[in-house]
C-alpha cells in the first residue's frame, strides 16, 4: 500500500488562525470518505488581520503551527503535501478599509509559508459565499450525505440521504447555507455543485458584520450613540460590572461608525445593569427584519427562502452556546430561561458560576448567547417548530467542523463532479479471477515454446 498523503490548511479567521493537519489513504479511489484530522495547531496571537500595520508579524506567527506540522508530516512527502491558507471576513474588512495593507498581510504569510518545503498553492480572501458552501461540503462528506463506499466496494450516492444545512458563525460574519424546497430566486445567494454525478442547488449567504465580536461592537456603539455622554449603561453586561474604553477603542471598525463629535481620546465608562429584557429589545434593534413585497427574507432585506431540514451549527455557535451547556439538545423555552437566568445574573455570581473562565468571557456571556438566539429566531427565521433541527457541534467523527475540510476536498478534486469509470469498481473477486487465468495462461504459453524447441533440436539431430 501507498503510504498515507497528507493537507494542510490554514484557517485564517478574524480573531485566531488555526492550522488543520489532514491524511488519507493515497491507495484508495480519490481519497473520499477517508480523510482524517492528525491536528489543529492554533496559532498564537490574534487574526492576521490584526497585523495590518505589522504585516511580518502575520507571516512569522504561523512559523510555530508549520514547524509542528513538518514534525508530524514525513520529510519524503512534506514537498507533495498541497498546503493552502484561506483567510475569511477579518481580511475581507481590512480589504475594505486598506486594500493595500490586506495584500501586504497576505504576501507576507505566503511569504512565510514558502520557505517551507511543502506545496504551497496560495493565501487568498474567501467569499462569504465560499466560506458557507466549503463549510456546507465539510458537513455534508463527514455525514456521508454526498458518498459513501458501500458495502459493494465501490463509491455511491446514498440513496434516500437528506443533505444536511450549515450554520457557521465567525467573528465578523455568519453564513447559512442549506438546500431550500424551492428554487432560489436571487442568483446572487444562488450556489450550484456537481459532486459525484449529483447536482445540488444550495441557498447561501454570508452577513458580513454579523459574527459574534463585530455584533457585540456593533451592539456596544449603539448604546453609546444612544446615551449621548461619556456614561454608558449596557443591559447584557453583568450588574455591577464596570470598564473604561477610548472612543477610538470602540469605532475601531468598518462595521461601526464613530460620531464627528466624539473625540478618539474620550474615555468612555461601561457599567453593567443585567436586564434580561432590556438587553433582548437592544440586540433585536441590529437587525431590520422588514422584507418587503417582493420575497421572502432573512434580515437586512437579504433574500432567504424559508428554513428546512436539518442542520448543524458550528464555530461561534457551538463554543458559546457550549459553555452554558445548551449545546445537548435542549428544548427552545429551557434555552430561553437558561440564557435570562444568566442575563440577570450579578457580576459576583457570574464569577462565582464559572471561577475559570476569562474576564472577557464572563462579562459577554449573556451579550453572546442573547445574539445568537436572536439571530437564530429573528435573522435565520427558526422557530419553536423548527428549533430541534439545529444541532450544535464542534466534531464529528474526530474531525473539526469547519469550511477548510470543505476548501481542501474541493482544491484538491477529492470529491469529483462524476463518478469514477466503471473499470475501477471490479469487485475483488473478478480481479482475482482475471489474475489467475493469466497466470494459467502464461503458463501455457511458455510450456509451448518449450516443446517448440525441443521438437525442433530433435529434427535437427536426425537430420544430421
Amino acid at each position: 500500500p501507498l503510504p498515507p498523503q497528507y493537507g494542510l490548511v490554514f484557517d485564517a479567521g478574524s480573531t485566531h488562525t488555526s492550522l488543520y493537519i489532514y491524511q488519507w489513504r493515497a491507495d484508495k479511489e480519490n481519497g473520499t470518505g477517508i480523510v482524517s484530522q492528525v491536528e489543529a495547531c492554533p496559532v498564537s496571537g490574534p487574526g492576521i488581520s490584526s497585523y495590518a500595520d505589522d504585516p511580518a508579524g502575520a507571516g512569522a506567527s504561523l512559523k510555530p503551527c508549520l514547524d509542528k506540522a513538518m514534525k508530524i508530516v514525513p520529510a519524503e512527502q512534506q514537498r507533495d503535501t498541497p498546503t493552502y491558507l484561506g483567510a475569511t471576513a477579518g481580511m475581507r474588512l481590512l480589504r475594505e478599509e486598506n486594500s493595500t495593507k490586506a495584500e501586504q498581510v497576505l504576501a507576507e504569510v505566503s511569504k512565510a509559508i514558502g520557505e517551507y518545503p511543502v506545496d504551497f498553492r496560495g493565501a487568498r480572501i474567501l467569499t462569504g459565499s465560499e466560506e458557507g458552501s466549503f463549510g456546507w461540503i465539510t458537513v455534508n462528506y463527514l455525514l456521508e450525505t454526498l458518498v459513501k463506499f458501500s458495502f459493494a466496494e465501490r463509491w455511491e450516492h446514498p440513496q434516500d440521504a437528506e443533505v444536511l444545512g450549515a450554520l457557521d458563525l465567525g467573528g465578523a460574519s455568519t453564513q447559512i447555507t442549506f438546500q431550500p424546497g424551492v428554487p432560489v430566486q436571487d442568483r446572487n445567494t444562488s450556489v450550484f455543485f456537481r459532486l459525484y454525478g449529483t447536482n445540488y442547488s444550495l441557498y447561501s449567504h454570508s452577513y458580513l458584520c454579523y459574527g459574534q465580536t463585530q455584533a457585540l461592537k456593533m451592539l456596544l456603539a449603539a448604546l453609546h450613540q444612544a446615551s449621548s455622554s461619556t456614561q454608558i449603561s449596557h443591559p447584557c453586561y453583568p450588574r455591577g460590572y464596570q470598564e473604561n474604553l477610548t472612543v477610538a477603542e470602540l469605532y475601531d471598525s468598518p462595521c461601526v461608525r464613530a460620531p464627528s463629535s466624539a473625540s478618539p481620546g474620550l474615555v468612555l465608562t461601561v457599567t453593567g445593569t443585567g436586564d434580561p429584557a432590556a438587553c433582548g429589545t437592544a440586540v433585536q434593534r441590529l437587525f431590520n427584519s422588514s422584507c418587503g413585497a417582493q420575497w421572502p427574507c432573512g434580515f437586512n432585506g437579504v433574500y432567504q427562502p424559508p428554513v428546512r431540514g436539518q442542520f448543524f451549527a458550528f464555530s461561534g455557535f457551538y463554543y458559546s452556546l457550549h459553555f452554558l451547556n445548551l449545546t445537548e439538545g435542549q428544548s427552545l423555552s429551557l434555552v430561553n430561561a437558561s440564557i435570562r437566568q444568566i442575563c440577570k445574573s450579578s457580576w459576583k455570581q457570574v464569577k462565582e458560576l464559572f471561577p475559570r473562565a476569562s474576564r472577557i468571557q464572563l462579562r459577554d456571556t449573556c451579550t453572546a448567547s442573547s445574539y445568537i438566539l436572536t439571530l437564530l429566531l429573528q435573522g435565520y427565521k427558526f422557530n419553536y417548530t423548527t428549533w430541534p433541527n439545529i444541532h450544535f457541534v464542534q466534531q464529528v467523527a474526530n474531525i473539526d467542523v469547519g469550511w477548510t475540510l470543505g476548501y481542501m476536498l474541493n482544491l484538491t478534486n477529492m470529491i469529483p463532479s462524476e463518478p469514477p469509470a466503471a473499470v475501477t469498481q471490479l469487485p475483488r473477486s473478478l480481479w482475482i479471477a482475471a489474475t489467475v487465468l493469466l497466470a494459467i495462461m502464461l503458463i501455457l504459453t511458455f510450456c509451448l515454446l518449450t516443446a517448440t524447441c525441443c521438437q525442433r533440436n530433435s529434427s535437427g539431430y536426425e537430420q544430421l
